[in-house]
């Protein structure tokens, strides 16, 4: 979205590559909308300062703000061919945001999505850390408010049968998974992770 504005800043900070820091005056601040902060938040974006060009900046004149205000913020769809847009529907964001960081809340979330719609049981190769890939079959992701199935480090673990007995296994150390949708929804669930 490109906006056009005349607005009335302060240089907080000269940088030697013709670059300014600025803020925003009390008057200026005073007149951004809510979607003009929105805005900001989801390009990653302080609200109160920017940085500007040499070639951007020009005298105040005096008079009034000349503010193009935003009225909405409107975003291309999301598309399930997308990877990162099939993993923004995971966490129910637009295309304008940047995917979550790894984290308790974030890892709950893709748990969850997972859990409704992995099909269960299904085969795959289980390649630990340091050891030999072995066939097994995943039977679930079991439950985090009983037991630790997530994991900073590992990801969501999930429950296997190997050998007739029934193993942990973290989803970033299987390989081969069968069924089409199962392949690709751990594939996402991979390179979020990894990302």
């Amino acid at each position: 979205m490109r906006i056009q504005w005349s607005l009335r800043l302060v240089i907080a900070e000269v940088h030697g590559d013709g670059m300014y820091t600025i803020r925003w005056s009390k008057e200026t601040l005073a007149s951004i909308t809510p979607v003009f902060k929105s805005c900001c938040e989801n390009d990653g974006l302080e609200f109160e300062q920017y940085g500007f060009g040499e070639e951007d900046l020009e005298p105040d004149i005096g008079g009034p703000l000349d503010i193009e205000q935003p009225i909405k913020i409107t975003t291309r769809p999301l598309s399930p061919k997308n990877q990162d847009d099939r993993i923004r529907m995971v966490f129910r964001l637009t295309s304008n945001d940047t995917l979550p960081d790894v984290n308790g809340e974030s890892l709950e979330a893709y748990h969850e999505h997972l859990s409704n719609n992995l099909f269960f049981p299904f085969t795959a190769e289980h390649r630990p850390e340091h050891g030999h890939a072995e066939q097994i079959k995943v039977i679930g992701l079991g439950d985090p408010a009983e037991e630790p199935v997530l994991d900073e480090d590992y990801g969501i673990i999930c429950e296997a049968r190997f050998e007739r007995r029934v193993i942990n296994a973290p989803l970033c150390e299987l390989e081969r998974v069968k069924y089409k949708t199962n392949r690709q929804l751990i594939d996402d669930f991979l390179y979020w992770f990894h990302w």
